[in-house]
């Protein structure tokens, strides 16, 4: 009668850990279906070029843009939301450097909330990712052209987190 009983428990141990790998499958499957769905209804992005940066951005959004390069019109307000993996580190501070880059000028833009931190409501958890948001002030000081905006994200010790280029068109 022992016999059977502990065979009984090795067959319940086999489902267990059996069941339990099967779950973590389906969940790491789950997750990157999720984030390969975000990637395909992302903006284009170019990450910067030889970026430090530790974190991947999964999901762009520019207010009032479907397709790069991004029409902003000068002296106006443009929302930009991001989703990234910050690998389980609990990122709850961003402060942005953003600059305009046109062919031979490059320009400061203005965010807000700048820094990105937890008395702005700006950085929220998303499943097992992170999303930020912040305002662009596009200035009426800057040329009509094409160009592109170079976002960098840094921690409170200036290192470079997230880093992305998005090609944009300057109007009236």
């Amino acid at each position: 009668m022992r016999g059977y009983f502990v065979y009984y428990l090795k067959i319940l141990w086999a489902f267990c850990v059996i069941n339990e790998t099967i779950a973590s499958a389906i969940k790491i499957t789950k997750d990157d279906a999720y984030k390969k769905l975000l990637s395909l209804r992302s903006l284009a992005f170019e990450d910067c070029v030889g970026s430090s940066s530790l974190y991947n951005v999964n999901y762009l959004n520019i207010e009032n843009c479907s397709r790069v390069p991004c029409s902003m019109a000068r002296d106006s307000t443009v929302k930009v939301t991001v989703l990234f993996d910050d690998n389980g580190n609990g990122v709850s501070f961003l402060k942005h450097e953003v600059r305009w880059v046109f062919t031979y000028l490059k320009s400061e833009a203005a965010i807000s909330p700048d820094p990105c931190d937890g008395d702005h409501n700006c950085i929220l958890n998303v499943n097992e990712s992170k999303s930020y948001w912040a305002n662009i002030y596009v200035n009426s000081t800057l040329p009509v052209m094409k160009g592109s905006m170079l976002w960098e994200a840094k921690d409170e010790n200036n290192k470079n987190l997230i880093c992305f280029e998005v090609p944009v068109v300057i109007t009236m």
